[in-house]
């Protein structure tokens, strides 16, 4: 497949998502898309990050994630050499936090 069909097909998929309502829409988007394992592996890496981003210690990760450290190391690569968005929204998310 072409590199600019891949896009158009990421793209389509990603303002899909941006369409969703509402957590239960969502929720049931994700269900309806991805596997149980595809979910839980996508729901690990998220909380890997957030951890992570709390100052979270690779054994503390481990233990209540149960990811491996390959995965860890993944994630903290991505989070400190990607693209930021985890980053923004774990900011995002701490800020909402403050004004409740």
């Amino acid at each position: 497949m072409a590199k600019t069909q891949e896009n158009e097909k990421n793209t389509e998929l990603y303002e899909c998502i941006l369409r969703l309502k509402d957590l239960d829409q969502c929720e049931r988007f994700f269900s309806d898309l991805c596997s149980i394992t595809e979910l839980s592996a996508m729901e690990q890496r998220f909380m890997v990050a957030k951890m992570l981003h709390e100052g979270k210690v690779y054994t503390e990760i481990c233990e209540q994630t149960h990811a491996s450290s390959a995965t860890i190391s993944r994630v903290n690569r991505a989070l400190n050499y990607g693209k930021n968005a985890l980053r923004e929204v774990f900011e995002s998310m701490e800020e909402r936090a403050e004004e409740k």
